[in-house]
């Protein structure tokens, strides 16, 4: 039975589509948000998904592009459908991440029959698209590789078979020399015994800058150097000894034209005569291109990854220069949140998004009155009723900036409790973030342990004691095990977390 995976926060939705897609014979998941869908996805790979766009922890977007980046589910169809995403902006970016199909609400349930129709029947025939012209040739390449051996055996079996007449054995010679000569990457033979080129192809030539002429009867000690010779011939040895293939996914090997270039080579061991192996083959793939695309793509995630926290520290100062007497608050909490995420097991990229996300926890209280951020006296009941307001102010500063990790949901429920006593929604237990979790902890600890306007500060102690007071009834137990354990084992400072 085919399987299809919904993913969309809305229940109505989420009913419209089971209901659809299981009258056409699918077996149904669902998940509420992106993050889930591929916890889902990665247990039980579906043949189809089909994804909201604005949803909460993880929107669709974001669940697109690890799904096109995932190994097990990038070949999977992803279609988005959505109502709010309208723009042809929108939808161009969508097919950017890799979806196939970007769908706007409402759609007539006859029409989704030549939606699904199409989608699942391309993916039967293989005629989706592989998205990188590499990828093509990587297994375009494991193709032919395999039809070269399967013709070299069939042209042992034609020696051995008296009755095949010569002009057929010529006429399969000429056809396996066809497809070596023209396939788009270096192949190579060599024999078993001193691992001398008896073979190269016309790739070969160009990428390594010398005639066949020049390279058969030689080794690679003839033209690389002494550490990449050895390398080269310990592959060689490792395949012969393996009698199977081996995959080298990157060697680097020196050329007389090109310079140094990457390859992706794969060697097999060939058999010619009872069972001995007389020659080895090889197939290289040239990715340079490809590595240097990475490479840059990833030098330009690291600016962009800087950039974003240069504006976070931006954001944090301006929040302060309106709340002078809370000044470093914000950086504070964003440490002692980054240390705490790592103490209870989270990774750094993860606890990295947490020390953001203190930083600016705060930015609501852009749209409080300065005098009463700054009030040296306890606050009115109104004016207290105006504090609470800023998590929800700060969601809606941030709830149209995508960002890959759920920032904005982090900062609107700091201030909720396990116990549901918490603002502005009173959440309970598990209906909260664990990063919000840690983010409340964090915040109660600075800000009892710190200075205020109408009170001195109380201490670390005092502040311990507090989380420790309310262990599982406003705060999550694990999280205040770990911060008692990071102040009073640990010894935690401000300078021990540099995100």
């Amino acid at each position: 039975m085919k399987k299809a995976l919904i993913v969309d926060d809305d229940k109505d939705n989420l009913y419209f589509l089971e209901v659809l897609l299981k009258s056409k014979g699918f077996e149904v998941y669902l998940a509420s948000n992106g993050a889930q869908a591929l916890e889902i996805a990665k247990r039980n790979p579906p043949d189809i998904v089909i994804s909201d766009i604005l949803m909460p922890v993880m929107d669709g977007f974001s669940l697109c592009r690890k799904w096109k980046t995932d190994v097990m589910l990038k070949d999977i169809p992803f279609i988005f459908y959505t109502a709010t995403y309208t723009d042809p902006k929108d939808e161009k970016f969508a097919l950017s991440l890799g979806a196939d199909i970007f769908i706007i609400k409402p759609k007539d349930p006859f029409e989704w029959d030549d939606i699904l129709n199409s989608i699942i029947l391309e993916k039967q025939k293989g005629l989706k698209p592989l998205g990188e012209e590499m990828e093509f040739f990587r297994q375009y390449n494991e193709i032919l590789f395999k039809k070269l051996e399967k013709k070299i055996m069939d042209l042992e079996n034609a020696h051995k078979k008296l009755t095949i007449q010569d002009d057929a054995l010529q006429r399969n010679e000429k056809f396996l020399e066809s497809i070596v000569e023209n396939i788009p990457d270096m192949i190579f033979v060599k024999e078993v015994e001193n691992l001398n080129f008896v073979m190269f192809n016309r790739a070969g030539e160009e990428l390594l800058g010398y005639s066949r002429e020049e390279l058969i009867g030689k080794n690679d000690y003839d033209f690389f150097p002494k550490e990449q010779a050895d390398f080269f011939t310990a592959k060689d040895r490792e395949v012969l000894a393996s009698k199977q293939l081996v995959d080298i996914p990157e060697e680097t090997i020196k050329t007389k034209n090109l310079g140094e270039r990457i390859l992706h080579t794969k060697k097999i061991p060939i058999i010619e005569k009872e069972g001995r192996y007389c020659f080895l083959m090889g197939i290289s793939e040239d990715i340079t291109e490809h590595k240097r695309a990475e490479e840059s793509l990833r030098e330009a995630m690291e600016k962009l990854k800087k950039m974003f926290s240069s504006i976070i520290k931006v954001i944090s100062t301006i929040i302060e220069f309106r709340d002078p007497y809370t000044a470093g608050h914000q950086s504070r909490v964003g440490k002692i949140a980054c240390a705490l995420a790592k103490e209870i097991g989270f990774p750094d990229d993860r606890a990295e998004n947490i020390y953001m996300a203190g930083n600016i926890h705060d930015i609501g209280k852009i749209s409080i009155p300065a005098e009463i951020l700054s009030k040296p006296s306890q606050l009115t009941s109104i004016e207290m009723a105006l504090i609470k307001t800023h998590p929800q102010s700060g969601y809606s500063i941030l709830k149209d900036v995508e960002l890959p990790y759920p920032v904005k949901d982090m900062i609107l429920q700091h201030h909720e409790r396990l116990d549901g006593s918490g603002y502005p929604y009173g959440l309970k237990g598990d209906d909260i973030l664990i990063e919000s979790k840690i983010l409340a902890v964090s915040d109660v600890v600075e800000a009892i342990s710190s200075h205020r306007p109408y009170r001195p500060a109380c201490g670390i102690e005092v502040a311990l004691d507090e989380i420790e007071k309310n262990r599982g009834i406003l705060y999550d137990e694990n999280v205040v095990d770990g911060c008692v354990k990071l102040f009073r084992e640990r010894g935690f400072t401000y300078d021990d977390c540099q995100a």
